[in-house]
């Protein structure tokens, strides 16, 4: 069947009303519907299409269950590619493909002239409809939107789907315009990935019975679906297409609760993807998945584009999400005792006099604490540990907020190694937050006596699960560890 659609577009060229009518009227016929992934494009280091991966992508996201696939897009990074690069891409996709599911090629160009020639490309060796963005860099007026979209469906032998993204384009395509748009028999509808919901619901109002409006923007995906969006086209599809299709499924259902929830559940990826370029966070996530996704072109293969941060962050979310294993950790100590930390941090503890030790842990975190008198060895022990801290366990003043350290005085350590800045961020972050909550809330009751206030200090020591997400969770069970072992000392 593709390969008479083809035929039929290639010699149908008859330069007649009648006959451009009746090539315009059989385009028509394709209707966007479902999750169709913006393909990210696989290189190498040298910036070589990597064909096996790509394959790979392909592959894997019908096997999630897309219902199309969108190549040389904004994800695919078209904009860094030749135009004999995207061509090489499209045929790719049409052999790799194999009939399974629609082809949507990126086809737009800053010309309107080159627009027209690829996208007359794209429907020769087989694609199903067109991707157009809107002209960028020296973008026209609205009137100069108008012609390029009608000279493209006027001229090209492919279904066109119009492309509003002003963040890369810097100009938005109004919803007058599109309306109008709307009339031409082969513009069958629009991908809108600006993220600003009152523009996307205005398309769906006023496009409501002429043509459908796909959400081109993930972390938007819910809120446009539920206003009436009936198709999808996303850089995170490349991760998770079947996640965005369940959603539809629910909502199409009436299930608003599950559709929330599954939204939510994707939503830091999402966000991640979205907001960092959409190629390097997509392909990052699909080789943590076995998937040989390659590397993005430069500029955007940087180390400042995806940070080692973001990519735990991503192999966290791939985790939670159940799309790869999650790795055992070392759970958190059950029993630390301060004394032997320090001892063997070198200090001779047999010096300590007027001490007190206590310790607690639940399901979350281990404490164990000393408190002693500044004016002696503990002291000492202070501050050597906050001036001269050992790599990966340093020592921290215990604050409730910017400039407002807890009394007594204390001093925070790590017991397991602090690998990242996301295991600081959370050590250093609700950790604390819970042990300082716990000091003011004895301090508070009065448990503290007044003369310790000054004269008193008190370290302890922390093991906690680094790769937890929950931080509200953490500081709670921090604040509750923490709370139970100072009610040994002070109690």
């Amino acid at each position: 069947m593709r390969f008479i659609l083809t035929l039929l577009r290639k010699f149908n060229t008859t330069p007649v009303a009648g006959g451009i009518r009746w090539r315009i009227l059989m385009t028509k016929r394709f209707i966007p519907q479902g999750v169709m992934p913006a393909l990210v494009t696989p290189f190498t280091k040298d910036g070589d299409i990597i064909e096996e991966g790509f394959k790979e992508v392909i592959d894997y996201t019908i096997d999630k269950g897309a219902t199309g696939v969108v190549p040389a897009g904004t994800t695919g990074e078209f904009v860094y590619m030749r135009t004999e690069e995207r061509k090489k891409l499209l045929k790719l996709t049409v052999e790799f493909v194999d009939g399974r599911v629609p082809i949507v090629a990126g086809t737009g160009e800053t010309s309107t002239k080159a627009t027209v020639a690829l996208t007359k490309y794209a429907a020769d060796i087989g694609c199903d409809a067109a991707l157009v963005i809107s002209p960028f860099y020296l973008r026209p007026g609205d009137k100069g939107y108008f012609e390029h979209y009608e000279t493209v469906a006027r001229r090209s032998d492919l279904p066109v789907i119009l492309y509003n993204i002003p963040q890369c384009t810097l100009g938005v395509l109004q919803s007058n315009i599109v309306e109008d748009l709307a009339e031409l028999d082969n513009i069958v509808g629009i991908k809108d990935s600006g993220g600003n919901i009152p523009h996307t619901l205005e398309l769906i109002e006023k496009l409501k019975d002429k043509m459908p409006v796909l959400i081109g923007h993930d972390e938007c995906f819910l809120s446009a679906v539920s206003a009436g969006a009936t198709a999808a086209i996303l850089a995170s599809a490349n991760v998770i297409p079947h996640i965005w299709l369940d959603i539809m499924k629910k909502v199409k259902e009436g299930d608003t609760e599950g559709a929330k929830n599954l939204q939510l559940s994707a939503q830091t990826l999402a966000r991640i993807v979205t907001r960092n370029g959409g190629a390097p966070p997509a392909k990052a996530a699909l080789r943590m998945m076995g998937i040989k996704a390659g590397r993005a072109r430069m500029p955007l293969d940087s180390g400042g584009t995806l940070t080692r941060e973001l990519r735990e962050e991503i192999q966290l979310e791939l985790e939670k999400l159940g799309l790869i294993k999650k790795p055992s950790h070392p759970s958190a100590k059950r029993d630390i005792d301060i004394m032997n930390f320090l001892k063997d941090s070198g200090f001779d503890v047999s010096e300590f006099q007027d001490f007190r030790t206590a310790k607690s842990a639940n399901e979350t975190v281990s404490v164990s604490i000393v408190a002693g008198t500044k004016n002696g060895p503990l002291g000492r022990a202070f501050v050597k540990l906050l001036t001269t801290s050992k790599i990966g366990h340093e020592a921290l003043t215990i604050i409730l907020e910017p400039n407002l350290a807890v009394r007594p005085s204390s001093l925070m350590i790590p017991v397991q190694k602090i690998k990242s800045m996301r295991q600081a961020s959370f050590f250093y972050g609700p950790v604390q937050s819970g042990a300082a909550k716990a000091i003011a809330g004895l301090l508070g009751a009065g448990k503290i006596p007044d003369e310790a206030v000054e004269s008193q200090l008190m370290i302890m020591v922390l093991d906690i699960d680094l790769n937890r997400r929950n931080r509200r969770e953490i500081t709670k069970e921090t604040e509750n560890a923490v709370s139970t072992a100072l009610d040994q000392i002070w109690g």
